[in-house]
Formats: C-alpha cells, sequence, structure tokens
C-alpha cells in the first residue's frame, strides 16, 4: 500500500511535465545564446556591432521554439489522454499566480533598463539587458508553474 501511495505522489501531471520541460529549454537556450554571442563577438566584447546580435537571437528563437516542440511532444507522449484535456481550475489558477509572478520581474526589470539608458550603456548592453529580462520573465513563470504544480496548490 505503502509503494502504490509513493508512486501515485510522484508522478507528474502533464502541466507540471511540460513546464518542467519549459524551464528547461528556456535556460538551455539562453545559455547557447551567451555561448554563441561570447563565440562571435570575442574580443570586441560590448564594443560589437549590434548586427552580431542577429544571428545568435534568431539562432535562440529556433532553438528554444525546438526544445520547446520536443519538450512538449515527450510530456504529451507519457500522458496521451491528458494532453488532451482542457485545463481545470488549478491549472488555471496555477498559470494565472505564474504569470503574475513573471509580470512582476517584466515590471521590476523595464524600471532597471528605462534607468541604465540614462548610464551611458551601448546599444548592444540595452540588447542584451532586454533579452535577458525576456528570459527571466519566462524563466520564472515556468519555475513557479512547475513549483506550485510539486507543492500540490
Amino acid at each position: 500500500m505503502m509503494s502504490l501511495s509513493m508512486d501515485m505522489e510522484s508522478k507528474m501531471a502533464f502541466r507540471e511535465k511540460l513546464a518542467w520541460a519549459l524551464l528547461a529549454t528556456t535556460i538551455g537556450g539562453y545559455v547557447v545564446y551567451w555561448s554563441a554571442v561570447r563565440a562571435i563577438t570575442g574580443d570586441a566584447g560590448w564594443d560589437a556591432p549590434i548586427w552580431m546580435l542577429v544571428p545568435p537571437l534568431i539562432g535562440l528563437c529556433v532553438l528554444t521554439t525546438l526544445l520547446a516542440i520536443v519538450g512538449a511532444g515527450a510530456a504529451a507522449l507519457s500522458a496521451p489522454k491528458e494532453s488532451y484535456a482542457p485545463a481545470d481550475e488549478r491549472d488555471r489558477d496555477i498559470a494565472r499566480g505564474a504569470s503574475a509572478r513573471a509580470y512582476s520581474v517584466v515590471t521590476i526589470g523595464l524600471g532597471a533598463v528605462i534607468v541604465l539608458t540614462f548610464a551611458n550603456l551601448s546599444l548592444l548592453q540595452l540588447v542584451h539587458a532586454l533579452v535577458s529580462l525576456l528570459i527571466l520573465s519566462e524563466g520564472v513563470r515556468y519555475a513557479s508553474e512547475a513549483w506550485s504544480y510539486r507543492r500540490g496548490s
């Protein structure tokens, strides 16, 4: 009886699996993005021309999209019936709370970026700050969703 109870507690809901997969995708995509930016700009660093960011940004979009598709597909394959079920009230509450936390990050971050514009930063630095802000807010949203499901909220 105890092992049955433990097995039931350890199984993740489809939307929790999806949140974990998207969190991993977001973090992985961001690491690849920064690695590509560092490789492309090299010694130029913050003084690199802004056009040098175009390939890593496109790569970030493509990579995270492909990884999200693979992650969502894997989550759906592990629970096919659940993946087609509409979101219930708990799912909507978790998503709403996670979005509110992510929005708070965006609001605070945009305030910081506005302040940074007066610090005579380069356009490249401001673009990096905005990309980082978007990635951070999405990471907060997915982590918050995953944590809420894990916590049982």
